[in-house]
């Protein structure tokens, strides 16, 4: 039983240090994708290193062995030819030959060389006492039978070697005997290494070169990548196309040479360009890129007209390095959606308002009804009550023809309030007002009109002497007319000037400088117009819309 534990936890063992190498390896090697790459651009790097090596050491020694051919040819053949040497060989007088080669093979850089007779019988020989032994490596005859000259590879009586061998004439042309010389293939693998040292330098320089390069690219592209992985750009790459389509306003990356690189849906519906392209010029997308500088500072919702339309738009400019170009994403917002929010807005404020006014009006009346009971003026008491509710009545007798509009009988309540508390007249018309709106005015947009108009009132009334502001509405067969009217100072600007966007007297003009472009935009919108009419008695604001929609060609 023991050894057979002893079995299980030596495989155990065996098995654990197996799987966390391997784990290691795969760690090593595949942990990312700069890693991948990495050894990617090294192995084809060496790989290449590698052929280009093996080429050229084949290229070396091929030159270098036809190098070798040469020499033993050129030799073979001057031996061959040298009358000393052919006359000792033709009197077979061995001393004089040895004497010539000795002579020869000082000057000369080849292992061996070897004279024979006809017969084949060493005249001459490196190693003087194997002269007269025959010649070994079975490769002489076709020189001394045919009289050829030939590049041979044999092994002799020193090893294996490349010679060269040339046939030796007499004068009658007749072949009396052979020269050999040659190079043994340790010579031809030692200068072979010597040439190849350079090579082998060469190509190790070349490897810790390529991956120098391989860890370098691969931190650039890793730099490139912020750091992440592939997978991990696809998923940031999905979630920002998700998070633009996703959003309700419309969002537009334009760079500095003025090309829409990334839009999303909405702001294709908003621009009514539902066929442009990205990357195309901006000039493609809307009618004014004036607005769409990437020059001066960054802004929060300002008010522009592209296209047609009244929108709302911020900048936030993309930050980037020295060295690259500018580029900005603009966020746009229908204005429409934001007066009706600001509409409804202006609403609960005016309604918070009349709040406050009331519980003021009705804190001071409750003290003086409390003063009155604790002095047992009980009549008086009464009286103020009366008087009370009389005015009330007759504020809301006042609205009572406007009953079909609810949202402006709350609106004109809240102005009535706060007229009073500034101590100004509001006067409401008595007859002649609307009973319907005009086909393209709802309500929402009639209260934001004409509460722009009464707030504008009350703010030129500021220090005025007998304040005064007039509501008149009427209906012809023909048109709609409103006008509010004042007694302030007179307006020395033009309508088109005042109802500029951002246009404003009040000194404190961060929140001011949008009413008047506001009701312009939404008289446009319903098809109608505006007059102004001031002089130094009072100044009227008139708007006039159409009884009946237009027909359209």
């Amino acid at each position: 039983m023991s050894r057979i534990f002893n079995d299980i936890d030596v495989n155990s063992i065996t098995l654990c240090v197996v799987s966390r190498a391997h784990n290691m390896t795969v760690r090593f090697i595949s942990d990312t994708f700069t890693k991948h790459l990495f050894w990617l651009l090294s192995g084809v790097l060496l790989f290449v290193a590698i052929g280009w090596w093996g080429y050229s050491a084949y290229q070396v020694e091929d030159i270098l062995t036809r190098q070798i051919s040469l020499r033993a040819e050129v030799q073979s053949q001057q031996l061959a030819h040298t009358p000393s040497l052919v006359a000792a060989v033709k009197n077979h007088n061995a001393q004089q030959v040895t004497q010539l080669i000795d002579q020869f093979a000082e000057v000369s850089d080849a292992d061996f060389i070897t004279v024979s007779d006809k017969q084949g019988i060493r005249l001459a020989h490196p190693i003087h006492e194997r002269v007269g032994l025959p010649v070994m490596g079975g490769d002489i005859e076709s020189a001394l039978d045919e009289g050829k000259s030939y590049l041979s590879y044999a092994s002799g009586s020193l090893g294996p070697s490349v010679r060269y061998i040339s046939p030796i004439f007499d004068t009658n042309n007749d072949v009396i005997g052979m020269v050999k010389v040659g190079y043994l293939l340790d010579t031809v693998e030692t200068w072979n290494s010597k040439h190849l040292m350079g090579l082998v330098m060469f190509g190790i320089s070349i490897i810790l070169v390529s991956v120098v390069l391989a860890i370098r690219f691969s931190a650039y592209v890793k730099k490139n990548m912020q750091d992440l992985e592939p997978w991990q750009l696809r998923q940031a790459l999905v979630t920002q196309q998700g998070v633009l389509q996703a959003a309700h306003e419309g969002l537009l990356a334009v760079n500095e040479k003025q090309q829409v690189y990334v839009v999303n849906e909405s702001a294709k519906k908003l621009l009514g360009c539902l066929d442009c392209e990205s990357n195309a010029n901006l000039s493609e997308w809307v009618d004014s890129i004036e607005e769409f500088t990437l020059s001066g500072e960054d802004f929060l919702d300002r008010l522009v007209r592209i296209n047609g339309q009244n929108c709302v738009m911020t900048r936030i400019t993309i930050p980037t390095s020295d060295n690259e170009p500018k580029s900005a994403v603009f966020s746009l917002r229908a204005s429409a959606e934001l007066r009706a929010l600001s509409d409804t807005l202006s609403q609960v404020g005016g309604y918070i308002e009349n709040l406050r006014v009331t519980r003021h009006e009705y804190q001071n009346k409750l003290s003086i009804l409390a003063g009155l009971l604790q002095l047992g003026q009980h009549e008086q008491a009464l009286q103020v009550v009366l008087n009370q509710s009389r005015t009330d009545q007759q504020v809301l007798d006042k609205l009572k023809p406007y009953q079909k509009f609810p949202q402006l009988s709350g609106l004109l309540l809240a102005k009535l309030l706060k007229a009073k508390e500034r101590q100004v007249e509001f006067m409401l018309p008595d007859d002649g007002h609307w009973t319907e709106l005009p086909p393209r005015l709802n309500e929402e947009k009639l209260c934001s009109i004409v509460g722009n108009l009464i707030d504008n009132s009350l703010d030129a009334l500021d220090g005025a002497a007998s304040p005064t502001i007039c509501l008149n509405m009427w209906r012809t067969s023909t048109e709609f007319g409103l006008s509010v009217t004042n007694n302030g100072p007179e307006v020395q600007s033009s309508l088109e000037e005042i109802a500029e966007l951002g246009y404003t007297t009040k000194q404190e003009s961060i929140e001011h400088g949008i009413g008047l472009y506001v009701i312009q935009s939404m008289v446009d919108s319903a098809n109608g117009h505006i007059e102004l009419d001031s002089d130094e008695h009072e100044t009227s604001f008139t708007l006039y819309f159409h009884a009946f929609e237009e027909e359209r060609c």
